[in-house]
């Protein structure tokens, strides 16, 4: 069901109901007030016709009878009887035949001597009793009729009520159709400008109408995913090309030297040099196909495979031995000047596997660009923070540039000459992320760069 038809059909289920106990309302009330008001004056004529009959000597039953001839008083059909202490009739007037008047029994004398008073119905009459007391005795007065004219009124109420819900809803669901299409307008416009946006046209964008209404903030989100989507299509292009251009080169140099080496005839020593320099080749493309499977599976999402405690000092030894063995001629210098009494200050919860990548990764970059091949860490433990700083002695990142060494393959220009790939910090930001830490850089004096990395005590 569309959503229009919905909101259609609720409005008015809505509407009708509303009319519906309303209605019923209304008519409940008159009903009663009808009831009531034939009950009082049922009991009223009785007891004036009591009086007339009982307590005043002039008046005998062929004047009563006469007076009500006189006056109707819009009560049809009315039967009047009473009687004394000993069931005897003292006076009637039934006014229809006797196979249609009321019936009257001992019971109903009984139960109006018992109470006082009483009503009732008997088939289409209402009766009320009434236990009477005048100078000689006492009496029981019963009066019956048909309220032919409230029936009548009720019948035209309802009638009335019927049409009126009939008319209503009909006319409610009418409106309700045209105003839940003026109502979704906005979002129809927002569906249409949605197909139209194709891989291609990536850098449209949807009009907001308002954004203070729900169809406002529902395109701004719309507009706030494209803004991702967009980037990341152009973070793939980039990707694509980098990951292409990196592979091409070795596979490149591969070629060319397997070309020259089929060009003639060589000796069998330089068929071995030709050999190792592809192998070295072959080398720095498995180094780059593995870095990019690392980058590929270090997401910000994966907090399941978080579930080591790390104490950091114990791991940047382990960094620290693992690069000094693959190359001898770096410095590593650690400060763990500030070492606290409590262990606790020093731990992670996290994954050693990619929290030793990233720092190796760290501590390599600040060797490789430092003209010394030296870097200085230090190591900051508190009760709420734990940071670790690599600082070396290199050509600085400049301004512009550091916004952007965390992105894959960026390489600023100072650093062209040395060899790499530029996905190593781009990998680290994502695992420090990972482990709900921050990275920043800050520039040394008088040269070289500090990356400095933040954990937190949960």
């Amino acid at each position: 069901m569309q959503i229009r038809t919905r909101l259609t059909v609720q409005f008015s289920l809505l509407v009708s109901g509303i009319l519906l106990i309303t209605f019923l309302a209304i008519y409940f009330f008159s009903y009663y007030n009808v009831t009531e008001d034939f009950y009082d004056r049922l009991r009223s004529k009785a007891k004036s016709q009591a009086e007339l009959l009982l307590k005043v000597p002039q008046v005998n039953t062929e004047v009563l009878k006469a007076l009500d001839e006189t006056n109707r008083d819009l009560i049809y059909d009315e039967n009047t009887f009473i009687f004394d202490e000993k069931n005897r009739l003292i006076y009637s007037n039934p006014t229809i035949p006797q196979s249609k008047s009321l019936h009257v029994s001992n019971y109903w004398l009984d139960e109006i001597r018992k109470a006082g008073q009483i009503r009732y119905t008997d088939g289409d009459f209402k009766v009320v009793g009434l236990y009477y007391n005048y100078p000689f005795g006492r009496a029981v007065v019963m009066l019956g009729a048909k309220d032919l004219y409230g029936q009548a009124n009720l019948s035209n109420l309802s009638t009335l009520l019927t049409v009126l819900f009939f008319i209503v809803t009909f006319i409610v669901t009418i409106v309700g159709w045209i105003f839940s299409k003026r109502a979704l307008r906005p979002i129809s416009k927002v569906m249409n400008s949605v197909e139209g946006i194709l891989p291609q046209k990536l850098d449209m964008r949807l009009e907001v109408p308002n954004q203070k209404d729900e169809i406002g903030r529902l395109t701004t989100t719309f507009n706030k995913l494209l803004d991702r989507i967009e980037t990341a299509f152009k973070m793939q292009k980039i990707f694509v090309a980098n990951v292409s251009h990196e592979l091409k080169n070795p596979l490149t140099k591969i070629r060319s030297q397997l070309e020259v080496s089929m060009l003639k005839e060589r000796d069998p020593q330089e068929y071995r040099v030709t050999i190792a320099s592809v192998l070295e080749d072959i080398d720095e493309l498995a180094q780059l196909s593995n870095t990019l499977l690392d980058l590929a599976k270090v997401s910000e999402h994966q907090r399941e495979l978080l579930t080591e405690i790390v104490r950091v000092d114990e791991l940047l030894l382990d960094c620290r031995l693992n690069l000094a063995q693959a190359n001898p001629f770096y410095n590593i210098v650690l400060n763990f000047d500030e070492l606290p009494e409590d262990d606790t200050w020093l731990e992670v919860t996290g994954n050693s596997t990619l929290l030793k990548t990233a720092f190796l990764n760290l501590m390599d970059n600040a060797c490789k660009f430092s003209d010394n091949h030296s870097v200085n860490i230090n190591l900051q433990p508190s009760s709420k923070r734990l940071t670790v700083s690599f600082s070396d002695q290199g050509k600085g990142i400049p301004k512009d540039d550091q916004g952007l060494v965390f992105q894959p393959f960026y390489r600023s220009d100072n650093t062209a000459n040395i060899k790499g790939y530029g996905i190593g910090l781009s990998l680290v930001d994502r695992i420090v992320k990972l482990h709900n830490g921050t990275i920043s850089i800050h520039p040394n004096q008088p040269k070289g760069t500090t990356f400095r990395v933040s954990f937190s005590h949960l």
